[in-house]
């Protein structure tokens, strides 16, 4: 069904009395990502989350949403559940339960770093989540189905130009941003040499695993939301990323990469395959800032990454 809301607290209402519930105790406005707009409902003791996006993406991110709090969550890994999504106006819309805690974003720097072991665990769990009823890897869509054949061919197809989604026709940034070819074609070449030597793994990846998308409550993580970006691949490219972000004031928790190679720098192989995600990681996050119009990160990232090929 679609409606036509004249503000989005008359189509938070709209919706939830819809689907869940005439009575509507509270509304509140939550501060909350990039895409969505966020409200808190509280209706009958009990908590939800209800989120509007008019960007072409939200309705298979939501639809992930759907899937991995039903198929991927544990008591080692509270996902919430969508109880409800569609269509209002111009927006999609989904509704969830609401998890007990706060995003680590508005925790202090002292208050997350004493989560720091909390928060690996997680990242663990979501690294062990039996995947083994769907197929396919890199981006999967709202059935659990990875777009890819082989990790290797995920990797491969970040310079690739696409018809559809939120990076649809990006090609067109090499003529009408500042996004440079010349710089996206050599670490696009690096990470192709690198990728030679990485596994075809296939585990859950978050692939957005930062401040505002963990939830916790004094030492405890109490939940991980927000999978519009999941893969299937190796799960040491979370740790890739995760490397990228501790490398950036403020980002991540700073000076954590010994953290980081303590724990996972064993694996086989690690040095190469971390090279190549970083490589993989930053090539998504150039062509995001020239999207997004942010000349200044993406001029701080291309930096950085040149310096980091020419070190590989």
């Amino acid at each position: 069904m679609t409606f036509v809301a004249p503000d989005d607290e008359a189509s938070v209402a709209a919706v939830f009395r819809l689907h869940v519930s005439d009575r509507i105790d509270r509304m509140q406005r939550l501060s909350g990502g990039v895409f969505s707009r966020a409200f808190g409902v509280h209706a009958g003791g009990e908590r939800y989350v209800v989120r509007l996006c008019s960007f072409p993406h939200a309705a298979e991110a939501y639809a992930k949403d759907e899937y991995a709090g039903r198929q991927f969550a544990s008591p080692a890994l509270r996902i919430p559940r969508i109880v409800a999504r569609g269509r209002i106006g111009d927006d999609q819309f989904a509704i969830g339960e609401r998890i007990a805690g706060r995003t680590q974003q508005e925790l202090t720097p002292s208050e997350r770093r004493a989560q720091l072991t909390a928060t690996l665990d997680a990242l663990d769990a979501v690294a062990r989540v039996d995947v083994s009823a769907s197929c396919g890897y890199g981006h999967w869509n709202g059935d659990g189905i990875g777009t890819s054949a082989s990790w290797h061919a995920y990797l491969a197809a970040i310079v690739e130009n696409e018809a559809a989604g939120f990076f649809r026709d990006w090609h067109a940034l090499f003529r009408d941003s500042f996004l440079e070819r010349d710089v996206y074609e050599a670490v696009y070449r690096t990470m192709l040499r690198l990728a030679a030597s990485c596994p075809e793994g296939r585990a859950l990846i978050h692939n957005d695993f930062q401040w505002e998308n963990v939830l916790t409550e004094g030492l405890h993580i109490t939940g991980v939301i927000d999978w519009a970006n999941a893969l299937y691949g190796d799960p040491l490219y979370e740790i890739a990323r995760l490397l990228w972000w501790s490398g950036w004031p403020g980002w991540w928790y700073d000076d954590v990469e010994d953290v980081l190679r303590e724990r996972y720098g064993g694996a086989d192989g690690f040095e190469v395959r971390v090279a190549c995600y970083t490589c993989h990681v930053v090539l998504d996050d150039l062509r995001y800032y020239a999207t997004m119009g942010n000349r200044a990160e993406y001029e701080r990232a291309r930096d950085r990454i040149l310096a980091f090929v020419a070190g590989t």
